[in-house]
């Protein structure tokens, strides 16, 4: 008797699948498109109707393609960078500084360039020094070697002059007695002062590097819809089912080995949306929505399928998405 039932139960699914065949030729398809705001795409693919009529033809959801739309934002930026050098020279400092710098900031990327114009170079670090200075002033035919009449401080630009060595010398004589008596003289009077300068012993140079930094963000969404047409084969299938009570006891034999149980949350509790059939060969339950259901899934797995599928993987479908989960109880929560 089981081996009858399973010859008539292979008998259907051959029907039924040439009944498909037949029509699958003729199934109309229908595409749409719609643009939304990034912010609202989540909300808008919720939304998204499941069926839809068209000029009197039923359409159920097929798929969805989602991309998202990006834009660029931009934004000046500049950055002044320090170094510490030992020499003043405007054309070795600059070289010390690379041409361009990488920039960071908020997501915002980009490459700033160096504006050699904007070089800055000050003394970071010196000393005072102290160093001795000389000045001399010349007399010519003097009437006397002495220094009364000589200045012992000269100023000059800022220094004040010491006389440190007056040196004589006799420019006239005359006869006195047959002696040479000196009548005029010629002197040189050297001075000396103190001055100071600045000794640096590092530079701080500064520059300014400067340009555009840019990101992109998600800017629009973009659903590709694709309905396919839903063919009504119901009086088909009934006049077949209507045919035989073996057939009929065979699809109840059929719907009794669906080891799956599916439950949508709705309205704050879960409801039974359908019973599928799961083994080891075939590890994926398509949680695809045919109408309005939730994210919220509640899966069930009968005893039998449990212990033999535990800690195996099992795969969601979700229109285009797939994830994957690790089966460790007989009841778990999926949400999509």
């Amino acid at each position: 008797m089981n081996k009858k039932i399973l010859i008539i139960t292979n008998l259907i699914i051959i029907l039924l699948a040439s009944i498909n065949v037949c029509y699958a030729s003729d199934i109309k398809t229908l595409e749409k498109e719609y643009t939304v705001d990034y912010k609202n795409a989540d909300d808008f693919y919720n939304s998204i109707d499941k069926t839809i009529f068209e000029n009197k033809i039923g359409y159920e959801l097929a798929n969805i393609d989602r991309t998202d739309n990006l834009k660029t934002l931009t934004k000046e930026k500049e950055v002044i960078e320090t170094l510490e050098t030992n020499t003043d020279n405007l054309e070795k400092v600059i070289s010390m500084f690379n041409e361009t710098k990488d920039s960071q900031e908020d997501g915002y990327t980009g490459i700033l360039k160096r504006d050699n114009s904007s070089l800055k170079i000050a003394i970071d670090k010196s000393y005072q020094e102290e160093y001795k200075v000389y000045l001399q002033k010349t007399y010519k035919n003097v009437p006397s070697n002495e220094l009364n009449d000589i200045p012992k401080t000269i100023k000059s630009n800022g220094t004040t002059y010491y006389l440190i060595n007056p040196v004589w010398t006799i420019s006239e004589t005359t006869k006195v007695s047959d002696n040479d008596v000196p009548l005029k003289y010629n002197g040189t009077m050297y001075y000396e002062g103190v001055k100071s300068k600045t000794i640096v012993t590092s530079y701080l140079a500064t520059i300014k590097y400067s340009g555009e930094l840019s990101k992109q963000v998600p800017d629009t969404t973009t659903f590709k819809v694709r309905y396919k047409e839903v063919k009504d084969y119901s009086g088909i299938i009934n006049t077949i089912l209507a045919t035989s009570g073996i057939i009929l006891f065979s699809g109840i034999i059929i719907f009794n080995i669906r080891n799956v149980k599916i439950y949508n949350l709705q309205n704050g509790e879960y409801k039974l949306i359908k019973k599928i059939h799961l083994n080891k060969n075939k590890m994926l339950i398509d949680l695809t929505p045919t109408n309005l259901q939730t994210r919220s899934y509640k899966i069930v797995l009968s005893k039998s399928l449990y212990k033999s599928i535990k800690g195996n993987n099992v795969k969601f479908k979700y229109f285009d998405k797939i994830i994957n989960s690790n089966i460790d109880s007989r009841e778990f929560e999926v949400i999509m």
